[in-house]
């Protein structure tokens, strides 16, 4: 713990200034600001700086050691109180937790420290979400527009006149959906760990408990979430209906959005690599450029053991013929795996049997519209706030999910 404990040092001063600094920032466009308003801007870059910075660097360490500093900075007595201008940046969109500090006094902190730490763990448990672009959501309902067709250009004489074309586009939007889950310990519990010498935070735990709870559902609507079409089921290729949720890469990419010219390609008896490189041909054709392939653990493992067969060499097991386990050599060059565990991409029943989907994904189609924040807020509760002997943290995201090009990415059916 001593290691744990002189590493965070040299960085606790980073996370203590990430609730010590102002947050709230001047809307842009906005004409004549002064001095305060233009220095509210600074010092939100300025966090926004550190909090890339921080997350970096947490990313790094391995997952025992990230839990072991959030054990120590989840004790620690730090936080901004959630003022007005901190509500309308991390929380106006959740009437229930502008209600629950307006009735109980404000006594709520925001725990900006923690989010650095909590980040880390997210991603490990979640590492697809880090590839993924992140932008402000521009509305209760985020709005976008999803190009169909790339128009044409044409060769003109050397005086001629350069004719018109555009790419072809519809308006689409996505729901911002508000996940969001209460975590904490009876102040009975904290007396009993810490007077009996158990060297753990059981308010980290929880919080370790939160982050996986949260990139669960939220890998899983990723990926099959549907907020588009009612009365659907996950055993549909729609996915489940659940109106405050948005909608995924199985409806966006699949039958059910077949105006949008997605690629989808039928495994069948074929081998994995003719599959792969059947979608990725369609893709290259409509113009995009493949950069990963998202698929389940155990879809990893036929597609290795498909590998073994044919191996040539195999120098610390690392390649079969030629072709490193982590990633394929295509068309488009060498693309990542990216595997995707648990139940999060699911199967469906198109036809019996059940199907399944691998995903070959131009990443740069794709973004995360957000309001309030990138990542995982956290709002501590203190004791007694609700007339209960409780601590509790109040973990929440909002997000959506928008597919600007869904002709630049495939599935493949298995």
């Amino acid at each position: 713990m001593s290691a744990i404990m002189e590493k965070l040092q040299d960085i606790a001063k980073a996370l203590e200034s990430l609730n010590t600094e102002k947050v709230t920032a001047t809307p842009q466009g906005v004409v004549g600001k002064d001095g305060a308003a233009a220095q509210a801007e600074i010092d939100a870059g300025a966090v926004r700086m550190k909090q890339l910075e921080l997350r970096s660097k947490f990313k790094a360490l391995p997952t025992n050691q990230i839990m072991e500093m959030l054990q120590v900075q989840a004790g620690a007595e730090a936080g901004k109180q959630a003022d007005s201008g901190l509500l309308n940046m991390v929380a106006a969109s959740d009437p229930g937790i502008r209600k629950l500090l307006d009735t109980t006094g404000g006594a709520a902190l925001i725990r900006q420290d923690l989010e650095p730490l909590l980040y880390a763990l997210f991603v490990k448990r979640f590492p697809f979400w880090d590839r993924i672009q992140k932008e402000p959501a521009n509305g209760l309902v985020h709005a976008y527009n999803q190009i169909t067709s790339y128009g044409d250009a044409a060769f003109i004489t050397e005086t001629g006149t350069v004719t018109d074309d555009t790419s072809a586009y519809v308006q689409k939007t996505s729901n911002i959906g508000v996940i969001a889950t209460r975590r904490g310990v009876s102040l009975k519990q904290q007396f009993a760990v810490s007077q009996g010498g158990a060297p753990y935070n059981s308010l980290a735990q929880e919080l370790n408990g939160g982050v996986i709870a949260i990139s669960s559902k939220l890998q899983r609507t990723i990926f099959q979430g549907n907020a588009t079409t009612a009365a659907k089921t996950a055993a549909d290729e729609e996915g489940a209906y659940d109106a405050n949720s948005f909608t995924g890469l199985r409806f966006l990419l699949g039958t059910p959005n077949a105006a949008a010219n997605p690629v989808v390609v039928e495994k069948g008896g074929s081998s994995y690599i003719a599959a792969f490189n059947t979608a990725i041909a369609g893709v290259l054709d409509n113009g995009g450029l493949p950069t990963a392939i998202a698929m389940r653990p155990g879809r990893y493992s036929d597609w290795v053991n498909e590998l073994l067969a044919t191996i040539r060499q195999n120098p610390g097991a690392a390649g079969a013929q030629g072709l490193d386990f982590g990633s394929v050599l295509t068309a488009a060059g060498p693309l990542p795996i990216v595997t995707v565990p648990g139940n999060g991409i699911g199967t469906y029943t198109l036809v019996s049997p059940s199907r399944e989907d691998i995903y070959v994904l131009d990443e740069d189609t794709l973004s995360a519209p957000w309001l309030g924040s990138d990542s995982i807020t956290t709002l501590e509760i203190p004791v007694g706030v609700n007339g209960a002997l409780t601590r509790l943290y109040v973990m929440f995201a909002m997000f959506g999910l928008a597919v600007k090009a869904p002709l630049f990415n495939a599935k493949v059916r298995i």
